[in-house]
This record gives C-alpha cells, sequence and structure tokens, in this order.
C-alpha cells in the first residue's frame, strides 16, 4: 500500500513545477492556382514564454536541438530553406513565405557578439557546421567566399528597441544542393507529434518531391518583452510549400486523399489547434464536406474567402478527415486572373566565352510607381564591372537613389552590391551589368564541370501598396489566421527571389593532368629504377647452366641407346678409371 501512495505523493509534487509556457498549433492552406496548379501551405508554430529562471536546455515542445543552437551561438534570428523548382511569379502570384532555388540560411547574432578573434564569423561558420549535421545538408561548404553582409535588404522581423545597437548578419545561399528526403526526415523529427498524427502524417517523399515546386524551411526568432530582454519568447516556425499539378488528377477536381493519397489521421495530440484553410476566392467549388467557419478577410483592397475546417472536430466524431473540391464551372471556359503587381526574370546574355552580361527585368503592372531594393549576390569568379551597370526603361537611363557596392576578391569574399531604385508604373526596367569569364584552377571546378557554376538568386524587396495576390503573414503575426483582415496601413512587405543562373565557364582539357602524370612517371621509371638497382645492388656473375634436352632429343636418344652388355662394360671400365685417378691422391 505505501509502495503505491509514494509515488503518487510525489507526482503531486513535483507535478506543478513542471508546467511548460508553450504552446503547438498546425495549419494548412490550400490555394487553387490560375494555370492548373494546387499549392498547399504547411506551418508548425511552437511558441514558448521563458522567464529569467528557466533554461534553454530544458525543453518540452521544442525541440532541444534547435533551443541549443540559441544557448551556444548567440543569435536572435534564424532562417533556413531547402527549394527545388522556381516559384512562378507571373502565374502564381505570391507565396507565403518565399525562398530561393538550393539552399539559403541566414542569421542575426546578438549585438554582444565580438568581432574580436574570429568572433562572428567564427560562430558563423560553426552554426552552418551544425545546422550540416542537423538536417543532413551541404552547410558546412558555407565559408568567407560564399558569405554575404547586406545592409539594406535583410532586416530582422523581431522587436527593435529604441536606442539598442543593431545586430550582426550573415547570409549565405548554396543554389546546387540538392534537396531529397535525407532533409525531409530530420526536419519532421524536429516537431512535437510524430509522423502519424496531425498534417504531418501527409507529408510523404513520394508526393512531395514529385511535384512542380516543394520548400522546405524552418524560422526561429527570439521576440523581447523588454529592452533588457528579461522575459522573451522562442517562437518556432516549420513550414513546407508544394505545388502539384491538378492534370495529375484527372481534372480540375481535387481532394486531400488524391493530393496526397490519404487522408489525415486526426489533428496532433499536443496542439492547441488544428485548421485547414481552403482558399475558394474566384472559385465555384461544391465541398463534399460542410466547413466549420467561413472566413471572409480584406486586406489591402483585396477580398478573399476562405473555408475553415477544424480537424479537432472531425475528430471528436472519430472520422478520417477527408475533404475534396469539385469545380462547376465549364471546363471550356479559362478564367482571367489579373497578374500580380510585380514580377521579375534574370538570365544571362553574350556571345562567346570572353565577357558576358547579368540581366534583370522587373515589372511593375501597378498603376504607382515602387520602390524597390535590389540585392545582387555575385560570386567570386564572377568579376562584375561597376561602371557597366545600366538601368534603362526604354532606353531611358534610370539613376538609382542608393548604390552599396562591396567588390569582391578571388578566392577570399564574392561580390555584394544593393541598389535602391524608384520604377514608374506600368513598365518594365531592365538592369545589366557586364562581367568577365575567368580561367579557374583545376581543382576548382566541380565533379561536371561541362555542367556549369551556378550563381546565386538575387533578392528583390518591396514594401507593396496593394494585397493583390499577397499572402504572406504581418510581421507581428504567428499563425496564418493572425493575417485575416490584418491591414497594413504603411504597406505590404514583399521580397522575391529570381531564377538561380547557370553559368558555363572556359573548362580546361582534364585529360592533360592525366597525360603528365603519365608521362612523368613512365620518365621516372625508365630513369630512375636502372640507376637505383645498379646504385644499391651487388653484381655476382652466374655459372651459365646447360639448356634442358627437348622432348625431341630425348626420343632420339631412346632409339640410340647401347645393348645392355655394352653399357655395363662401360661402366666398369669407368669405375676403374675413377679408382686409378684417386690412388695418386691418396698416395
Amino acid at each position: 500500500m505505501f509502495n503505491l501512495l509514494w509515488p503518487a505523493i510525489f507526482l503531486a509534487i513535483v507535478q506543478p513545477s513542471l508546467q511548460f509556457n508553450d504552446k503547438f498549433d498546425e495549419e494548412m492552406l490550400i490555394k487553387p492556382l490560375p494555370d492548373g496548379f494546387v499549392y498547399s501551405y504547411f506551418q508548425f508554430t511552437t511558441r514558448w514564454d521563458l522567464a529569467s529562471n528557466d533554461s534553454l536546455l530544458h525543453t518540452h515542445l521544442v525541440s532541444r536541438s534547435v533551443a541549443e543552437l540559441f544557448h551556444h551561438y548567440e543569435i536572435s534570428e534564424l532562417h533556413l530553406s531547402f527549394t527545388n523548382g522556381i516559384w512562378r511569379y507571373e502565374n502564381w502570384g505570391f507565396p507565403v513565405e518565399n525562398a530561393g532555388p538550393g539552399a539559403e540560411v541566414w542569421a542575426w547574432f546578438e549585438p554582444t557578439a565580438t568581432d574580436g578573434d574570429g568572433g562572428v564569423d567564427r560562430k558563423w561558420k560553426l552554426l552552418c557546421g551544425t545546422l550540416s549535421g542537423l538536417f543532413c545538408a551541404s552547410l558546412s561548404f558555407v565559408d568567407n567566399t560564399n558569405t554575404f553582409q547586406p545592409v539594406f535588404s535583410l532586416r530582422p522581423v523581431t522587436h527593435q528597441f529604441e536606442g539598442k545597437p543593431m545586430g550582426k548578419i550573415r547570409y549565405a545561399a548554396l543554389p546546387r544542393e540538392i534537396v531529397c528526403t535525407e532533409n525531409l526526415t530530420p526536419w519532421k523529427k524536429l516537431l512535437p507529434c510524430k509522423s502519424e498524427e496531425g498534417f504531418v502524417s501527409l507529408l510523404t517523399p513520394d508526393h512531395i518531391y514529385s511535384g512542380n515546386y516543394n520548400s522546405l524551411a524552418v524560422h526561429i526568432r527570439k521576440l523581447c518583452a523588454d529592452k533588457d530582454c528579461v522575459q522573451f519568447q522562442l517562437e518556432v516556425k516549420q513550414s513546407l510549400s508544394l505545388v502539384q499539378d491538378q492534370r495529375l488528377f484527372g481534372g480540375k477536381d481535387w481532394s486531400v486523399r488524391k493530393l496526397f493519397k490519404q487522408g489525415v489521421q486526426g489533428a496532433c495530440v499536443l496542439s492547441e489547434s488544428s485548421r485547414l484553410y481552403v482558399d475558394v476566392t474566384h472559385q465555384e467549388y461544391d465541398m463534399t464536406q460542410k466547413p466549420t467557419n467561413i472566413i471572409y478577410s480584406t486586406r489591402g483592397g483585396a477580398s478573399s474567402v476562405l473555408y475553415e475546417y477544424d480537424i479537432k472536430e472531425f475528430e471528436k466524431k472519430q472520422q478520417m478527415f477527408n475533404v475534396a473540391a469539385m469545380d462547376k464551372r465549364d471546363p471550356l471556359i479559362v478564367s482571367i486572373v489579373q497578374p500580380p503587381p510585380i514580377f521579375s526574370k534574370r538570365f544571362i546574355s553574350g556571345v562567346g566565352q570572353e565577357r558576358g552580361r547579368i540581366v534583370t527585368r522587373i515589372t511593375n503592372t501597378h498603376w504607382t510607381e515602387l520602390n524597390l531594393l535590389i540585392f545582387e549576390n555575385i560570386p567570386w569568379f564572377v568579376p562584375v564591372y561597376l561602371h557597366t551597370l545600366k538601368i534603362k526603361r526604354d532606353n531611358k537611363l534610370i539613376i538609382p537613389n542608393i548604390v552599396k557596392y562591396v567588390p569582391g576578391r578571388q578566392r577570399e569574399r564574392p561580390t555584394q552590391l544593393e541598389l535602391a531604385v524608384t520604377i514608374p508604373a506600368r513598365c518594365t526596367v531592365e538592369l545589366s551589368i557586364d562581367f568577365d569569364y575567368i580561367f579557374l584552377k583545376w581543382q576548382e571546378y566541380p565533379p561536371d564541370a561541362s555542367h556549369g557554376h551556378y550563381m546565386q538568386s538575387s533578392i528583390i524587396s518591396v514594401l507593396l501598396p496593394v494585397g493583390r495576390n499577397y499572402t504572406a503573414l504581418p510581421r507581428e503575426a504567428a499563425l496564418f489566421r493572425d493575417a485575416f483582415n490584418a491591414t497594413q496601413p504603411n504597406g505590404y512587405f514583399l521580397q522575391m527571389r529570381t531564377e538561380a543562373l547557370l553559368l558555363t565557364l572556359p573548362i580546361p582539357d582534364f585529360s592533360m593532368p592525366y597525360n603528365v602524370i603519365c608521362l612523368a612517371c613512365t620518365v621516372v621509371a625508365l630513369a630512375f629504377g636502372p640507376i637505383h638497382n645498379i646504385s644499391t645492388k651487388k653484381i655476382v656473375a652466374k655459372r651459365k647452366e646447360t639448356a634442358k634436352p627437348k622432348l625431341v632429343d630425348k626420343i632420339k636418344g631412346w632409339f640410340k641407346r647401347k645393348p645392355k652388355k655394352e653399357e655395363e662394360e662401360g661402366s666398369e671400365s669407368l669405375v676403374d678409371t675413377c679408382k686409378t685417378e684417386e690412388e695418386p691422391q691418396k698416395a
């Protein structure tokens, strides 16, 4: 009796001290795109309120490996993404989370982080190495040759108090990084629930990586309640964006089971809320499930209609959740959707292998002018000429408002160019800069040298006056539902990533090193070998051995053999001669 009573008393005393002030929410958005694609966005948000007596080493819903990043490297904000494919802004509008092709990472370090003794740079290198092992990626290749320090383009999304110094930023991108299941598996392990519960059960590799576009991201920030940051909130947001072609499902009708080959088993047990939103703006759908709520959102002059489904309500009915949408419109009628206010294209022009040109075309479809920030991150093996920078509109030059240029050094640091430009209304502006094709050392070429080198995508930042095609969350918002009817009088901040460029540099004849090695080894073997043998070995005359009789000679000798009597007489005479020769020696 007492053996059972003592554990109950112990739990009753200890349980109040084990309370954690953290919450976990999971959300999902399904949005049909105009050109026959479906956009699915998953978001898993964990918010943890920490006081001065709490420690980041004792976690509950937040993964300890993530909390230790803030504990050891003095960072206040971290962004990491793995993207495969290109987001088509002109046709699809704007995504909730924007990311460039390949791997992209940037972090804001605390103002107290020192620069001396390689402080920030050393912590940045260690942080990338830790993320490389945590997400099974190639982030360990991040070093000073591909790290940038943008001044205007990337701003913190945390609180900024007056009188508090600005943190230190480091940014790097690996456009050649291949995104696969090895990145998805550790990403899913950071979630509080297992892979069989909630929306994460839909994220199977065969459906994610067979789509036209997929982006895996982790956004972590430290929100301080006061200037001294005695009490703060650690927010961990994991998101996944996926674009799939409806034509693979047999038409314009879609369902959760068609998109992911299964329904939702139920909500995550540890989640505060589990909601699915279906954007039915400009759509005529018959839904198989009645929505829990219908949301009418107006933001920036643009109205949208969303159906909300509470997964926890369906879980009470002990049903597997699945919703299907059937289009009631005539399949022969194609709807025309207004393009987004701004979109861009980027490419390389030029003829030959001596000099080329990087061209970025930005189109403004809005009726007013827009102020842009363009961040061109150019690798060190692409030497550019600043005096060739031109910004044209119908053969008329546009003078940039601000130019921040940091020239690159070969094998030491990349070239950084930031421009502040005002684009007139309803026009296309072309930005171009010339560069040289250079020869690299033969060890600096990738394994497939004929494939070429990748250049990171440039970042375009703009403050939109309208919210058309805009789905991003406000800066102060944590959940997707906080974006409904969230009007921002100062404008709607947007960042776009252009395409990653593939640059084919002059390639040497890689057979020459092999030929030189073979020739050098042959010369050494022929010249050094005999000299070494003569100088180290002793020359000894060897007695010449009699040649062995051939088979034909043996056969001939067999036929020429003497009779037995002659052989015996010959042998006796041979013995007598031997005796006569030995006797004088004995005497």
